[in-house]
């Protein structure tokens, strides 16, 4: 009779250790669960407070020796969210006064792709358009593009000594840039836009510098694509540009 009482103590002791190991870990999984629930509503809040608009856009349209069609378009990117945001491909759509679609122009990128709340960033591309016959067909530039939350930093460069010149063949943009980060940065990217004197965007340029630049260090650029008309130069006022190291 002793032999079998305790054999019945310790089986209920194996029992209720298995109990409190069931509830121990029930707690664990419940603390996870919460956990991975509390990353997801900030992940979705994120997304509910990440917002980019185009702010302002233009386009110069021309007729080139042989008759080509040629357009110019630059539009500006405004962070009105209230997390950074990471900028993807966009997509341009030159229409028609018909609403018809006289070309497109894809895989643009921002400059710079990453905008911090209240910042800004441009994008440029330039074409031929095949298959119009006359400047008065084109009616509008529209933009398709994407984007998504981000902690990164825009990685922004110094600009300065900024200039447009005009020659016989082509209009450019030259400047300086300077690495204000204490690392090298390998891919310096820039973009400029430029504006007449009533403020609207006639179009604008982009480009990189061929060579890394060194922490603090400096070096001068040239902004020549994409292709602007002859006589682009009399009708800049202003000329803003923008760069930033590019990484992967």
């Amino acid at each position: 009779m002793k032999k079998i009482t305790i054999l019945w103590i310790t089986l209920l002791f194996i029992l209720s250790a298995c109990g409190d190991s069931k509830q121990t870990i029930s707690q664990s999984d419940e603390k996870e669960s919460k956990s991975e629930n509390s990353e997801e509503t900030t992940q979705a809040k994120e997304k509910v407070n990440a917002k980019l608009e185009i702010e302002d856009s233009g386009s110069t349209i021309w007729s080139d020796s042989i008759d080509s069609i040629w357009i110019n378009t630059a539009a500006i990117f405004k962070n009105t969210g209230e997390v950074p945001v990471d900028i993807g491909e966009t997509q341009m759509n030159y229409k028609g006064k018909d609403g018809s679609i006289l070309g497109t122009s894809t895989m643009i990128y921002a400059v710079p792709e990453i905008v911090q709340p209240g910042e800004s960033a441009i994008i440029v591309e330039g074409t031929t358009l095949n298959d119009v016959t006359s400047l008065d067909n084109y009616s509008e530039t529209t933009f398709n593009f994407n984007f998504d939350a981000t902690e990164e930093d825009s990685n922004l460069m110094e600009v300065s000594a900024v200039k447009g010149i005009s020659s016989d063949y082509e209009y450019s943009v030259t400047g300086i840039v300077k690495n204000p980060t204490d690392v090298q940065q390998e891919d310096i990217r820039l973009a400029a836009i430029l504006y007449d004197e009533n403020g609207k965007i006639l179009g604008g340029l982009s480009g990189s510098v061929d060579v890394g630049l060194a922490a603090g260090g400096e070096a001068g650029f040239e902004l020549s694509y994409p292709p602007l008309p002859d006589n682009i130069g009399s009708k800049v006022n202003k000329i803003e540009v923008k760069s930033y190291g590019f990484t992967w």
